[in-house]
């Protein structure tokens, strides 16, 4: 992150060294939401069982990754001008391979599911008494959805002027791998989450690369 932070755009509101600290201090706030709520969930697992892990963790993270990246290149890069679609791979690139898997794996994760989801279910349990899956697909749809919000700034970063279909892919695209990661993390936890999460990245970066 401190290696990106030097290459994306400079902006007066906010410093590098701020943002950081911003993320640290949001991990952080996240980590012990979640670390006080997931043990609290009837329905969430704290095992480490490796082969689930992997299991769901690999094949949602490919259905993931297919599913974004045919709205990525059948419908934004259909809809935006050359120069806006130069300038997004661009914001990718400043962005880094390494920040893209391991911020968006761990930090992202560990903020929306690990804490948010996991909150939102405790809440709820709370509320109800018992959960369901009905329960489960609100959590998701909630942190999925706030997963999406937290996306919209970046679009003014990339482009002064954007077009509509930019915030309808970064609202869409990001809550299709809320969906993904949130099931991976209600069926086998959070580093099933984060897997899915890091090979959408992991997938998706050689096919940028050759475009």
């Amino acid at each position: 992150m401190l290696q990106t932070e030097k290459k994306l755009p400079k902006t007066k509101d906010i410093s590098a060294k701020e943002r950081l600290i911003t993320h640290l201090i949001l991990i952080g706030m996240f980590g012990a939401i979640g670390a006080f709520t997931v043990s609290k969930v009837s329905i969430l697992t704290t095992e480490i069982n490796i082969y689930i892990i992997l299991k769901y963790g690999i094949i949602l993270g490919v259905i993931c990754s297919v599913g974004n990246l045919l709205m990525y290149y059948f419908y934004l890069t259909k809809t935006i001008s050359n120069k806006d679609y130069l300038d997004i791979e661009q914001h990718y690139s400043n962005i880094g391979f390494l920040s893209r898997v391991f911020y968006g794996g761990f930090v992202e994760e560990i903020i929306f599911r690990w804490g948010i989801m996991s909150l939102i279910l405790w809440l709820l349990q709370l509320i109800l008494g018992q959960l369901n899956t009905i329960s489960v697909i609100i959590a998701i749809g909630i942190s999925s959805l706030l997963f999406a919000l937290a996306h919209l700034p970046s679009i003014k970063v990339v482009s002064e002027k954007p077009k509509v279909s930019m915030y309808v892919y970064t609202i869409f695209g990001n809550v299709w791998v809320g969906i993904f990661t949130g099931w991976a993390f209600f069926k086998a936890g959070i580093f099933s989450a984060i897997i899915v999460h890091m090979l959408f990245h992991i997938l998706w970066y050689p096919i940028q690369k050759m475009k």
